[in-house]
């Protein structure tokens, strides 16, 4: 089973939070609660680049953490999308409705 590294890091205007591994229903766990927090708070940036797996849950909770970032007036930022985070978000049929970003630079 695949394990999920999550590095955080601030910036001027938003919370960025990298993530390794696998976003999938046994990984959620705690930062479920710790993203729906944070988008409350303040614009999330999650760089994607690592990530080798994202399943329907994990979808599932980005689309909610996005939408709870929208109602708050807030945005989440889907940074450097690995290969298979693409796809799954691609699979959606709403990724041109995301905050898709290649760098920090472009959240605003």
């Amino acid at each position: 089973m695949e394990n999920l590294k999550i590095v955080e890091k601030d910036g001027a205007n938003y919370h960025l939070y990298e993530l390794e591994g696998a976003l999938n229903a046994y990984t959620l766990g705690e930062f479920q609660n710790q993203l729906y927090e944070a988008v409350q708070k303040n614009n999330i940036i999650l760089d994607m680049s690592k990530l080798i797996e994202l399943d329907p849950a994990g979808i599932g909770f980005l689309m909610a953490a996005f939408n709870d970032a929208n109602e708050a007036g807030h945005k989440l930022f889907f940074m450097m999308m690995s290969n298979e985070s693409e796809k799954a978000i691609a699979s959606t049929g709403f990724k041109s409705q995301f905050n898709l970003i290649n760098s920090v630079t472009e959240a605003n």
